[in-house]
């Protein structure tokens, strides 16, 4: 596995956009409405680090709990993986929970994506892709 992304929870995506620019980050691809997860997605590059700006699109989503207990923040890094299964797998033998199975992700053109969490290590996301 090797790291792909660190996800952060914004509450205003543009405002958050400025910042990681002031920051010497650059927007990659536009900004991606995720309609299943009722989110928006931006992502953002300085060198070889990438980060995933996530932010509610309108209404609720899974992300509003993460900002209302501690604001804007990272809370999840995402993996690359070649064989989903194999990793799922690996992950829960050493004690991680499978919290959303394999589906596909429009911000990463339609490649399966899963969440795990350990309550030792947090939240984190599988992409499959050829690494």
């Amino acid at each position: 596995m090797r790291i792909h992304h660190l996800g952060y929870a914004v509450k205003d995506m543009e405002l958050s956009i400025r910042k990681f620019i002031d920051l010497g980050y650059k927007k990659t691809g536009e900004i991606t409405h995720d309609k299943r997860r009722n989110i928006l997605i931006q992502f953002m590059e300085n060198g070889n680090y990438r980060i995933e700006l996530i932010a509610t699109f309108e209404g609720s989503s899974q992300i509003d709990s993460i900002i209302a207990k501690m604001g804007n923040t990272p809370y999840h890094i995402c993996y690359s993986v070649k064989d989903m299964g194999e990793a799922i797998g690996n992950l829960k033998n050493s004690g991680y929970a499978l919290v959303e199975k394999p589906t596909c992700a429009v911000a990463f053109g339609s490649k399966k994506v899963a969440f795990l969490y350990s309550k030792h290590m947090g939240i984190i996301e599988l992409l499959e892709c050829n690494i």
